[in-house]
């Protein structure tokens, strides 16, 4: 395990406590329509990834116990989701980051003006972490698959 996966890691678990705390906050907001119930569930699922990818580095890659084999199958399930999440948010923040007047003008519509240099700078963001989740997730299930003589039934 490289000190890279390490940093990567610690990133995840850095945006998965601040989705967390957001997901709590928003949680009246998120029951109210069924579109907000799918953003809170794929949140849900990239708060759980980054739980259980945290407990399988620390227990398998550093400590090299043996765990069970739900541990494998809760990073999958949703490692899945949160690399679709990661590609739509990848592929939405390139699409903005070429035109974010765009962005601009529909956030005037609705009252709110932000200069574009922050918008910009929010967006760029945004494309990091789908990048570094992205990233993340593909080498967790490398990972996974490699060390699968670690999991038990």
């Amino acid at each position: 395990m490289t000190i890279l996966y390490k940093i990567l890691t610690l990133l995840i678990n850095i945006a998965g406590i601040f989705l967390a705390i957001c997901l709590v906050l928003s949680l009246p907001m998120l029951v109210s329509s069924p579109l907000n119930m799918l953003s809170g569930f794929m949140l849900v699922c990239i708060i759980l990834y980054a739980w259980f990818s945290n407990k399988f580095q620390k227990q398998v890659l550093q400590q090299q116990k043996v765990v069970n084999k739900s541990l494998r199958d809760w990073i999958r399930v949703n490692g899945i989701v949160s690399l679709i999440y990661s590609s739509v948010i990848i592929a939405g923040m390139l699409v903005f980051l070429q035109q974010p007047q765009t962005l601009v003008d529909q956030m005037k519509t609705m009252g709110v003006i932000v200069p574009v240099n922050s918008i910009q700078m929010m967006l760029s963001i945004l494309l990091v972490f789908g990048i570094v989740l992205f990233v993340h997730i593909i080498w967790t299930f490398t990972l996974v698959k490699k060390n699968s003589s670690f999991f038990i039934p």
